[in-house]
């Protein structure tokens, strides 16, 4: 079984914007500034805490131009960003200070949560979790105005939005070792066993819901945790038992990838844990400058000549 959300692959239509609002509002350090493999003419900036391991890996692809996505089934309309639960005040008053949309305090599955938005409309919420049962991993990232009281630690979990929950539990439960483990009206919380970081998901099974349009302020995908490469093969395998297609392993240089498209209409990848991001940076330089993986160095010139430049405070 996986130990939970690797990383989410979200899509935004302005670098710089992004880069401000995740840093600077939101506190978590911008560990890789690199490019969309699959199309070089487009940032891939990745956040998260000081290394960006895994279940703490937030990403973004910088589409231009951009085109504004709908939330809806097929997607994931929710990424929840756990914090300790005394910080939930000291959140609700920096996103009225500097004005980011959010809604009021709410509660679900026992947690006290903030919605908010970023520019794109991209819907996050901030959980209020117990500081015990937070990993501690040494990992956390702080800035001068976020300390460790407030600092986001990890993904909390990711709602999963469907038509129909039957089109995606074979998926969480055979392939990744999910349970359900409670039920909220149409929304149901599943977690995986042994694992205290980033290890639930909730899917809402909404049949009236419009299908998602995935552009800019949606999720592109949600990759899960695979140990090793023996792991991320015998997790494929799975998949492949159960009907679905994954494609052969892709190396990211980061991480191996292997991607899958569930019934749902949710794009799945299974991700391996390492490298890591400082397989060719050391930790106090990542996030500085644009970072290439070896078998892209040979088009440098043309990809810095094609992107827009970023300002960041690293």
């Amino acid at each position: 079984m996986t130990t939970g959300i690797h990383h989410i692959t979200a899509i935004a239509s302005k670098a710089q914007e992004n880069v401000d609002f995740y840093t600077k509002v939101l506190g978590l350090r911008l560990v890789k500034k690199t490019v969309n493999q699959d199309d070089i003419s487009t940032y891939h900036l990745f956040f998260g805490d000081k290394t960006g391991a895994p279940g703490m890996d937030l990403t973004f692809f910088i589409f231009t131009p951009p085109m504004q996505g709908m939330r809806g089934n097929g997607l994931v309309t929710t990424i929840s960003l756990a914090v300790p639960q005394n910080s939930l005040s000291f959140w609700q008053k920096r996103f009225d200070d500097l004005n980011v949309k959010h809604n009021k305090l709410s509660s679900r599955f026992g947690h006290d949560r903030i919605v908010f938005f970023d520019a794109d409309n991209q819907q996050l919420e901030l959980v209020g979790v117990d500081e015990k049962a937070l990993e501690d991993t040494g990992e956390i990232w702080t800035t001068p105005e976020i300390s460790k009281k407030e600092a986001i630690r990890q993904f909390h979990s990711a709602t999963l939005s469907v038509e129909n929950l039957k089109t995606i539990e074979p998926v969480l439960t055979h392939v990744f070792g999910y349970s359900q483990i409670e039920q909220d009206q149409q929304t149901y919380l599943f977690q995986v066993p042994n694992s205290k970081r980033a290890e639930l998901l909730e899917v809402s099974e909404t049949p009236s819901l419009k299908l998602g349009f995935n552009a800019a302020g949606t999720v592109h995908h949600i990759a899960f945790r695979a140990k090793s490469e023996v792991h991320q093969q015998e997790l494929r395998n799975k998949v492949l038992e159960i009907g679905l297609y994954p494609t052969e392993v892709i190396n990211r240089y980061y991480f191996k990838s292997v991607y899958f498209r569930t019934r749902a209409g949710i794009l799945f990848e299974i991700a391996t844990d390492g490298p890591g991001f400082t397989v060719n940076e050391s930790e106090k330089d990542l996030g500085r400058k644009l970072d290439l993986p070896p078998f892209l160095e040979k088009e440098r010139h043309f990809i810095e000549n094609n992107l827009p430049q970023i300002t960041t405070d690293v």
